[in-house]
């Protein structure tokens, strides 16, 4: 089976979040009274441009997007949307050479870890604010394929 899923690069979300604050302070200074634009309307016009384009930022920069290929022997990770500035590459990963998978959700994402026999961990962050997407499905199949392995050995 195959699903789509939205993710999220923490980094670039961090980079992103700190530009925009200090945006949204210089701006601040330059849009609000007493000392900014005295004109109401055009003050909301130009936050709310500056909102739309954070968010087009945060669309290119930061999300992601997957398939995710589940089968009975591997798990293939195709990035149909690569982060930009990221290191997101195609993976294919054995169900043999995985010790755990852990989910839980933290503060503004939904965090899948992989844990390798090798030692690594292998992370996905998942916008808790993505709805339509595989992710909660995908989810649901990785741990019940998880489950029938851990028992049979």
């Amino acid at each position: 089976m195959i699903y789509k899923v939205k993710l999220v690069s923490q980094t670039n979300a961090i980079v992103l979040f700190i530009t925009g604050s200090i945006t949204v302070i210089v701006s601040a200074e330059v849009l609000l009274p007493p000392s900014g634009l005295q004109n109401r309307g055009l003050s909301i016009l130009i936050a709310s441009i500056i909102i739309f384009i954070f968010y087009v930022l945060w669309q290119k920069f930061v999300t992601g997007k997957t398939a995710w290929e589940i089968d009975q022997n591997e798990i293939k990770i195709v990035w149909t949307k690569k982060f930009i500035l990221g290191d997101s590459k195609d993976t294919t990963i054995k169900w043999s050479e995985i010790n755990d998978i852990s989910q839980g959700a933290g503060p503004k994402y939904y965090k899948l870890q992989i844990k390798l026999a090798t030692g690594d961990t292998m992370k996905y962050f998942h916008d808790n604010l993505t709805i339509r997407d595989d992710f909660g499905e995908m989810i649901k199949a990785l741990c019940q394929i998880s489950e029938r392995r851990n028992t049979a050995n």
